[in-house]
């Protein structure tokens, strides 16, 4: 299979690729040049024969052009998409075809390949004008052997057909062999028509391929088969002044006059125009249609088309040639006269027009809506709708503009038709532009709203006739706007139903939007508030301070509160608390802003209760206080001075029992020893009351203190109870907390002697430690005591709480509760009975003492 042979004209690797890999699986076979210039194109063609040039380049005009299609005169063109077709192209290639990348292989393999480089012969039908007049005709071999030879010429020879097959020109022939054989390989070689003639024929050579020519031998021209001129003078000047060319040519296709009109066009001059044929004017791919005309216009008389003429140089011109059949009078054809006029505008405004209409079709398909055209009829008749519709109301657009569907009485939902057709109506009558939004209903029943802009189309006689626009859905738009103002609505009730003021106002204290509570509040109605500003709605005394707050929150964009003193519209005064923060205008802002950049949007809460429960709470606290610092001074005094009465009795108990002991009774014995012992628990309890009380009234004095330094001396100062239990007692490394060291020495002694107070029957084991908390320190003291049972862990702080140890007044670890909370930490104990527990206390690091706060409610 011959392979089409390609000249790439461009840059671009991937068309180049594409050729490249073409295979002759679906077609023939490629086989491509390539070259970046059409300098190089040119260049290249004086050595390769090409069939088809792709052209990717972007080339408007240049003068090259008509030399690289002299060369190739039947070079065929495929313009690579989105590559403009210049319009040189359209004057010199003789076909051009637009491709894409994925048609790219396609259109070059459509071109086929051409046979060596020359045009092919014309065909048959072009030599009906040669072989009407002549029937001596031969087929003969470019050595000059006879292929066939019709039965006149064969008279003419004086043989036959049959016989003369197989021999040589130089044998048998009406003329010279030598010249006719040179004539016929000349033909072949150009692949165009030869001509010659001696003193007794006129011989024309017609290429057949690329090995043959055929010979047609005619008698000599006739008398009258000279040019025809014009009857006169006026007439040739009339012929010549025309911007058509104009032409005769007879049967045989000899012309026999033309205007100047064809020189110029052509650039042929008059002899040069008198030695061809028409045929020689055109390309190879209209030979077919100048064919069809020919045969047209001997058959009923004239016939018009239009076809390109070649030029001297190669270039290609659109004509439209019309010609008619000019009998003699006996009816028999005698020559062809016509005119060709030049369509190249024409066609480049035709081409231009078809460019548009497929742009327009291009966006027409690729709008996301819908194009129509109703008829301004009742109904709104559709006229036509693009594509889209299909996709948009559910009905094909064959059914609409059939009229089989209705536009108005079937698609729009039956609710919005008046309104649709008034819109549109009112529209008209103003001449203006109609924009409306409206419900369809689809063929399943499914509702969908549409936006449609449109205009009125005029008639000549001023009416409108047709009503042209763009429709598109907006359902998911319509929606989301119909959410937003439920949220709108929902949100407008929530601040209407709250009970404290909500406002929105601008910078300049314009009022901007407020809820129905502000109302009620000031008194005044929603037109006289608009008129006001935030200061006109509270005391004079308050509104230098109301004035700094709006400077700081719209400057500083602060967030803040401030009480001020709300006066209404009877002159009431009731004190609010008044919020207020900067919101800046995003463009869509729910509020009605008036071109604001920036808005105050805040609430105000009535504090009339708050205010008077402050002032009653602040009454309980004094009262409490003071209560508290009697109750502290009567425990103290109280404890104070019951040691005095309570150290007579000690005296006096023992005094008794040293003189009368072993003089009474066992039973008096035991009762002076009970009594003995009973008022020195009352004395450990008055001094635990004492200590308790003081930790109350006694200022703390914060500093540094470091606990192993505290719990040493602790230990020094139970050194004999410490000896007496043989208490084994640890102590980790302890870190420096900030704290009491008088009351932090009293909060580990209570807790060490409390551990060897439960010790029971084992040896006390104590262990204190230390470990870092969120914001401080907690310190642990741990025994293998008796335990606490679990009902009773929360109550072993409270006052008088003493457990199962007779001996113990039930105060200390009340006193460790107080030293601990004073220092800002909190207490707990975690114990097993029979195990032991371990007490954990916290102080932290940067909570102030609470000596610093209002003091704490008596524990009494």
């Amino acid at each position: 299979m011959t392979p089409v042979q390609v000249l790439y004209l461009g840059r671009t690797a991937l068309p180049l690729e594409r050729l490249l890999s073409a295979t002759g699986a679906d077609g023939p076979l490629v086989s491509v040049s390539a070259v970046p210039t059409v300098d190089a194109a040119i260049s290249r063609l004086a050595s390769l024969r090409a069939d088809c040039l792709v052209w990717d380049i972007d080339c408007e005009a240049n003068p090259a052009i008509e030399r690289l299609f002299s060369l190739a005169p039947g070079l065929s063109v495929v313009v690579l998409e989105p590559r403009s077709t210049p319009e040189c192209l359209e004057i010199y290639a003789p076909s051009v075809t637009r491709a894409d990348e994925e048609s790219l292989v396609e259109a070059v393999r459509s071109v086929g390949p051409s046979t060596g480089g020359n045009p092919p012969s014309p065909p048959e039908v072009v030599l009906s004008l040669l072989d009407r007049s002549a029937d001596r005709i031969a087929r003969i071999d470019r050595d000059g052997t006879y292929r066939s030879v019709s039965d006149g010429l064969a008279a003419e020879l004086d043989g036959s057909s049959a016989a003369l097959v197989g021999t040589s020109i130089a044998d048998a022939s009406l003329g010279d062999p030598e010249a006719l054989a040179e004539h016929g390989r000349r033909a072949i070689e150009s692949g165009t028509i030869q001509r010659d003639a001696d003193d007794d024929y006129r011989y024309v050579f017609v290429p057949i391929g690329d090995e043959q020519f055929q010979l047609v031998v005619q008698d000599p021209e006739p008398a009258d088969a000279r040019r025809v001129e014009p009857a006169n003078e006026f007439i040739e000047t009339v012929l010549n002044r025309l911007t058509d060319i104009f032409f005769v040519f007879d049967l045989q296709g000899r012309f026999l006059h033309w205007n100047d009109r064809l020189t110029e066009v052509t650039g042929y001059s008059d002899e040069e125009i008198a030695a061809m044929t028409p045929m020689d004017f055109f390309v190879q791919e209209d030979y077919e249609r100048v064919d069809s005309a020919i045969s047209e216009i001997v058959e009923s008389g004239d016939a018009t088309e239009t076809v390109r003429i070649r030029t001297r140089g190669g270039k290609l011109l659109p004509y439209e040639f019309t010609g008619s059949m000019v009998t003699r009078e006996d009816g028999s054809p005698r020559y062809i006269c016509g005119v060709a006029r030049d369509v190249s505008q024409r066609r480049h405004s035709e081409r231009a027009l078809r460019e548009r209409q497929q742009a327009l079709s291009n966006l027409i398909r690729n709008l996301p809506g819908v194009v129509y055209r109703y008829r301004n009829e009742a109904g709104f008749p559709v006229e036509f709708m693009s594509e889209g519709c299909t996709t948009l109301i559910g009905y094909p657009r064959e059914r609409l503009e059939s009229g089989e569907v209705s536009w108005a009485n079937d698609v729009i939902h039956p609710e919005d038709r008046d309104d649709v057709r008034r819109s549109v109506r009112e529209a008209l009558e103003e001449s203006e532009q109609y924009q409306t939004t409206y419900r369809i209903r689809t063929p399943d029943g499914e509702v969908r709203w549409i936006w449609e802009q449109g205009r009125g189309v005029e008639h000549p006689d001023g009416s409108v006739e047709f009503l042209d626009g763009y429709l598109t859905e907006i359902t998911d738009i319509v929606e989301i706007e119909e959410e937003l103002r439920r949220e709108k609505a929902f949100t407008e009730s929530a601040l209407d139903a709250q009970p404290d003021l909500f406002y929105v106002f601008a910078p300049d204290g314009e009022m901007l939007r407020w809820n129905d509570r502000f109302n009620e509040a000031t008194g005044y109605t929603d037109e006289k508030i608009r008129s006001m500003h935030p200061i006109d709605f509270v005391g004079s005394a308050d509104v230098p301070r109301i004035l700094d707050a709006i400077d700081r929150v719209t400057t500083d964009h602060e967030t803040g509160s401030i009480e001020a003193t709300l006066v209404n519209k009877d002159g009431d005064r009731v004190p609010y608390e008044f919020t207020g923060s900067l919101i800046e205008d995003i463009g869509e802002s729910i509020y009605d802003t008036r071109e604001h950049d920036a808005y105050i949007c805040g609430t105000g809460r009535d504090i009339s209760q708050r205010i008077t429960a402050e002032r009653e709470l602040e009454a309980a606290i004094e009262e409490l206080e003071r209560s508290n610092a009697e109750l502290e001074r009567f425990a103290y005094v109280a404890s104070h001075d019951l040691k005095e009465p309570l150290r007579m009795i000690r005296s006096y108990l023992d005094l008794i029992r040293r003189r009368y002991e072993g003089e009474l009774d066992d039973d008096a014995d035991e009762f002076i020893t009970y009594a003995v012992d009973g008022a020195e628990r009352m004395r450990k309890m008055i001094d635990d009351l004492l200590t308790y009380s003081r930790i109350g009234t006694d200022d703390i004095t914060a500093q540094r203190v470091d606990p192993n330094a505290v719990l040493d001396r602790v230990l020094d100062s139970l050194g004999l109870v410490i000896e007496e239990a043989d208490a084994e007692i640890t102590v980790e490394a302890l870190p420096t907390v900030e704290g009491d060291a008088q009351q932090l020495g009293q909060l580990f002694q209570n807790l060490v002697s409390n551990a060897i107070a439960y010790s029971g029957d084992s040896r006390p084991e104590i262990h204190v430690s230390a470990s870092e908390h969120d914001d401080g320190w907690q310190f642990s003291v741990s025994d293998n005591g008796v335990g606490i049972d679990p009902e009773q862990v929360d109550e072993v702080f409270e006052i008088f709480s003493s457990g199962a140890v007779s001996q113990s007044t039930g105060i200390g670890l009340a006193i460790c509760k107080k030293i601990v909370r004073r220092h800002g930490g909190e207490i707990w104990v975690e114990s097993e009975p029979g195990v032991g527990s371990t007490f954990h206390f916290t102080i932290p690091e940067s909570k102030p003492m609470i000596s610093d706060q209002a003091p704490e409610t008596s524990d009494l």
